[in-house]
């Protein structure tokens, strides 16, 4: 009976690494065709416990939380001639991985004030978090929704329309990533919170980039909407939410270049940066009439590119990017302090 158990153990471990692999090859190959896309989750204001979708949780990983192990023990039968066969009820074996909520410090360099901040964090597992759970009340203060952006997002948007019937979120960012020889997947797994406050994550579709397909400028969407309804004393209170997250190709920033121009075009100052290496604010020259700052990236051929973009005085943040080792293209805003 033990010997067995153990073949069967033998053989679900084996078929688990395989639909492993063959999840993550089905979401990059459908992915690789289609553009965008919109998932709408289904009966989300049916849910008997009330869960919200709040947001996202992108990995470069699949999230491998389907209990495989548990499904067999139950339908011994789904096992057949080496293949597992999922009858369609499997909602009880999805996985969640639950966050953690963790307190961190932060300094006001002009004050001198320190802050607390509490956000909830998935131990264990490397992501991007972008989502906006609603923190319970507490002896010093009230419920009140916050969120949470790993600096990956970009272009963040948060909208938060609140009534006394009903209530609307909406989430918009973008992830900029860089091409290279090795074709990047992100995963866009949703994160829900319970009524109970806890947060936890959800295995998700993915996007494949690959540089034999796509060039600088290709921008893929993928949107998730959802509506729950809870009851507070007798009486219905709807809330939704939208969120759309973009993943936007470029090539990945070698050098910046800020030039200093005077009102008859003339160049009065030349500085050059490394791209993880910009300040977080600059102050022109008086006679500086506008700033032209260049962009210096490498293309998928090996040869220089330099894109321009010209800042005038009215302008009071300057946006450059710079590359992460992960191939993330992070947005840094320089403060213009004109005189």
């Amino acid at each position: 009976m033990w010997e067995t158990y153990s073949n069967l153990m033998e053989v679900w471990r084996v078929m688990r690494m395989k639909c492993k692999w063959m999840a993550a090859v089905c979401c990059a190959l459908v992915l690789c065709i289609l553009s965008g896309c919109q998932l709408a989750l289904e009966n989300a204001g049916a849910n008997v416990y009330e869960d919200r979708l709040i947001g996202v949780f992108v990995t470069n990983e699949h999230l491998d939380l389907f209990d495989f192990e548990g499904y067999l023990n139950d339908n011994p039968g789904s096992l057949q001639g080496g293949e597992i066969t999922l009858d369609g009820n499997t909602k009880r074996y999805q996985g969640r991985l639950y966050a953690t909520m963790t307190t961190s410090s932060a300094t006001n360099e002009e004050t001198g004030q320190t802050m607390l901040t509490e956000e909830y964090v998935f131990e264990g597992i490397e992501g991007m978090s972008y989502f906006a759970p609603t923190v319970r009340a507490a002896e010093d203060h009230e419920s009140y929704i916050t969120t949470m952006s790993d600096e990956a997002f970009s272009d963040v948007h948060i909208g938060l329309n609140h009534g006394e019937d009903k209530s609307s979120t909406t989430l918009d960012a973008t992830i900029y990533t860089t091409l290279s020889s090795k074709n990047q997947i992100y995963y866009l797994n949703p994160v829900f919170q319970s009524m109970d406050g806890s947060v936890y994550v959800v295995s998700g579709n993915g996007f494949m980039v690959s540089s034999n397909v796509y060039s600088e400028g290709s921008v893929f969407s993928q949107s998730l909407d959802s509506t729950t309804t809870i009851t507070e004393n007798g009486k219905a209170k709807t809330g939704s939410i939208s969120i759309k997250i973009s993943i936007s190709v470029m090539f990945a920033p070698k050098k910046i270049v800020l030039l200093q121009m005077s009102t008859d075009n003339t160049l009065l100052s030349r500085t050059e940066y490394e791209p993880d290496a910009m300040p977080k604010s600059f102050e022109p020259e008086t006679d500086t009439a506008y700033l032209i700052v260049e962009t210096h990236k490498r293309d998928d051929t090996g040869n220089i590119k330099i894109f321009r973009e010209i800042y005038g005085r009215d302008v009071e943040n300057i946006e450059t990017f710079f590359a992460r080792a992960d191939g993330i293209c992070v947005k840094h805003l320089i403060q213009s302090i004109w005189r």
